[in-house]
């Protein structure tokens, strides 16, 4: 989960101004939240369903990145690769909240 969390994190840091601020958001609460996963609080359920929330919200601005890229930009091909890996590191945090809800 929190691998995920770190992978969308790096990734939408340099997205367009209000999907950046909802990006790097969502992918830090989700990596919070891995940690005390891992750490096995009482609370670890709760927190593996709000990453169910807070990982797609992120991924929403990896989306951005690869339908809404400028078309005169020259970075155009960087900032697809930042929006695949953005959305791979959203699928690697849903896959470790649903593993994180059941192991615990």
């Amino acid at each position: 989960m929190s691998l995920g969390g770190c992978l969308g994190f790096a990734e939408t840091v340099s997205t367009y101004f209000p999907f950046s601020v909802l990006g790097v958001v969502s992918f830090g609460l989700v990596v919070a939240f891995g940690a005390l996963v891992f750490q096995k609080r009482r609370e670890a359920r709760l927190l593996a369903a709000a990453t169910l929330w807070f990982a797609p919200l992120g991924g929403v601005a990896c989306v951005v990145l690869l339908w809404f890229t400028p078309s005169g930009a020259v970075t155009n091909g960087l900032w697809h690769i930042q929006g695949a890996v953005g959305l791979f590191g959203m699928g690697l945090a849903l896959a470790g909240a649903i593993g994180g809800s059941r192991r615990v």
